[in-house]
């Protein structure tokens, strides 16, 4: 009962002092951004939050951060945006208890990069990125077996509820695997919102180098995933040779010598050890029934 009092201590006394005001160095508060606040930058920042911040910090101006002590702010929140960005840069380059520090993770451009996308969210700037709400789309995806290539049509619902074509947006392309979706490469429709895609010539398929190749967009749009499967379009996969000549173990005449004798005598050992087991039972029962 003790241990356990002292335990719950700890963790109280642990969580009050990850709880109060995490200070910055007077020298660190006030270190220009080197890197500029521009469409380039922010876009580069959100990327960067998206991989390593928005797990625990949530969407921005959601409030959904995960329920930590003490909470990760959100970054569009009042309490984030009131740092300098000299504060904010040395939080990310250190960190402190639940907060990683991205010193060795993140260069120190990228990690600059972050503080210009949380910038995104302050009253004081010009956002340079709009979270809309996402459009409604529609992806035509086909497969070029002789050209090795995929076709792709998109189109997304315009504020009247039409379809219109999708240009200039990249569309990702992939390779369903076991694992998931293998990214293998990226395309921009033109204006009429088709683009095409050349396989590359090292991607892997099964035995017959079949693929099945996935086309999707990325976030900002609502649309179903296209899976064409089975396209030959891949090198066939390589099958092992189980069989070959100087592998440690095979099954034929290309087996090592001193292995094949190796096996030979732990077998012969093996059976003689249960042999000479066997043995003394029946010794010690026949002297059993003598006396």
């Amino acid at each position: 009962m003790k241990i356990k009092i002292l335990f719950i201590a700890l963790i109280f006394f642990a969580q009050q002092g990850m709880a109060q005001e995490w200070l910055v160095p007077e020298d660190q508060k006030n270190v220009q951004n080197p890197s500029e606040y521009n469409l380039a930058n922010v876009k580069k920042g959100k990327d960067l939050y998206l991989q390593n911040c928005k797990s625990c910090h949530g969407d921005p101006g959601k409030g959904n951060g995960l329920p930590l002590v003490p909470p990760p702010p959100d970054i569009a929140s009042d309490i984030m945006q009131a740092q300098t960005e000299g504060e904010m840069f040395y939080k990310i380059t250190h960190g402190r208890g639940g907060m990683p520090q991205f010193e060795t993770t993140l260069s120190e451009d990228d990690r600059w990069r972050l503080v210009n996308y949380i910038r995104n969210y302050n009253p004081a700037n010009e956002p340079l990125i709009v979270e809309a709400p996402p459009k409604k789309a529609k992806i035509l995806a086909s497969v070029n077996e002789t050209e090795k290539s995929v076709e792709v049509f998109a189109e997304f619902q315009d504020k009247d509820s039409n379809y219109v074509v999708l240009a200039e947006t990249p569309i990702f392309i992939g390779a369903k695997k076991a694992f998931g979706t293998l990214p293998i490469g990226e395309i921009l429709t033109n204006k009429e919102g088709r683009a095409e895609y050349k396989i590359p010539e090292t991607l892997i398929g099964d035995e017959q180098g079949m693929v099945n190749i996935v086309v999707e967009l990325g976030e900002g749009f609502i649309t179903d995933q296209v899976v064409l499967d089975a396209a030959k379009v891949g090198q066939p996969k390589p099958t092992p040779k189980l069989i070959q000549r100087e592998i440690l173990w095979s099954t034929n005449e290309n087996i090592q010598t001193w292995l094949l004798l190796s096996y030979l005598a732990a077998v012969l050992g093996a059976w003689g050890t249960i042999g000479y087991v066997v043995f003394q039972i029946f010794k010690i029962k026949r002297a059993g029934k003598e006396q």
